[in-house]
């Protein structure tokens, strides 16, 4: 038997988000990954079992780019507040980066595909934004950061984070220094004592 292409792999993955941007992710069927993968869909299932396995897939294959983004440049030694502005930046800019992929992110948390495996994708949520629970609890320690739980903040911060880039995307607001600041502010005055 031959070794799977990745190459090939990596472009049904990648249809999904194509699709997702385009029609949502519930426009996302094996004839539109079929046709937007430009392969047959008998191949499809070379790679996958089933939709569901594909949506999986995508959604852990943007997970795992979004998370090495996020933490580029991260250095824990900083101040919390410079340290929580460049993990601010860095979710931002990918966003803006890879809207195909941000929309399928953003539709898959909120549908039941995220409930197939929750338990585990959270223990992956946790230990790959690691650096992200260890930096709240140290502003909570210095009592700069709210006591709250640890996801609740996350949540709140994600949030943000989608509102700005969506607000640059739909041209509701430049993408200027000082319009990312202050979003950034918001944030910050939203999770600190």
């Amino acid at each position: 038997m031959r070794p799977l292409d990745s190459v090939k792999q990596e472009k049904i993955i990648q249809s999904v988000f194509v699709i997702t941007g385009k029609h949502g992710l519930a426009g996302v069927n094996i004839a539109g990954i079929s046709k937007t993968a430009g392969v047959g869909a008998g191949t499809l299932y070379t790679y996958f079992k089933s939709k569901e396995d594909i949506v999986q897939a995508a959604y852990a294959s943007v997970e795992d780019k979004m998370t090495q983004k996020m933490y580029a440049q991260f250095d824990s030694s900083l101040p919390v507040k410079q340290s929580l502005k460049q993990i601010y930046i860095n979710m931002l800019n990918y966003r803006l980066n890879h809207y195909d992929e941000t929309v399928f992110i953003d539709q898959y948390i909120q549908s039941n595909y995220i409930q197939l495996n929750f338990s585990r994708q959270m223990d992956e949520f946790e230990h790959q934004n690691k650096p992200l629970y260890d930096l709240l609890k140290k502003g909570q320690q210095e009592g700069i950061i709210k006591i709250l739980a640890p996801i609740m903040l996350i949540s709140f911060f994600d949030g943000a984070v989608r509102s700005c880039s969506t607000g640059i995307v739909q041209k509701l607001f430049p993408l200027k220094q000082q319009i990312l600041d202050d979003c950034f502010d918001l944030v910050w005055r939203g999770i600190t004592q």
